[in-house]
């Protein structure tokens, strides 16, 4: 009977298991996904930064060599050195100031205002 040792596992057991798997799957989900999440975000925050640094570096070296300090045009910047190289296709470089992260839809947007300035914003789809 219930109590009674035999071979093999009972319905009732399997059906307790399957049960408790369940339901501490459903309940790491949103665990789960919310790290996701804070992953790409923390990619893209990374990107932002590295184009940030890249245009100030060139403003910084175009002062160095000329006396004025020019910000970049947005043609002027390539994202080929800021990609990490273990997942170079999650970034697409529209070649003119806009960066997708593939893997969200999220964009840099970058543009020069005037010879001194620039603009640097980052677009969430969510």
């Amino acid at each position: 009977m219930f109590w009674k040792k035999e071979d093999g596992i009972a319905v009732a057991e399997m059906i307790t298991l399957f049960a408790l798997v369940s339901i501490m799957t459903f309940s790491a989900l949103p665990f789960y996904n919310k790290l996701i999440t804070q992953t790409h975000r923390i990619k893209v925050e990374t990107m932002y930064n590295k184009i940030k640094t890249s245009v100030i570096i060139s403003a910084a070296d175009s002062a160095s060599v000329s006396g004025v300090y020019k910000v970049p045009y947005a043609n002027q910047i390539s994202s080929k050195n800021f990609v990490n190289l273990s997942d170079p296709n999650s970034w697409m470089d529209n070649g003119t100031g806009t960066w997708t992260y593939l893997p969200t839809g999220a964009q840099i947007i970058y543009s020069r205002i005037k010879q001194d300035d620039y603009s640097l914003i980052i677009h969430y789809h969510d």
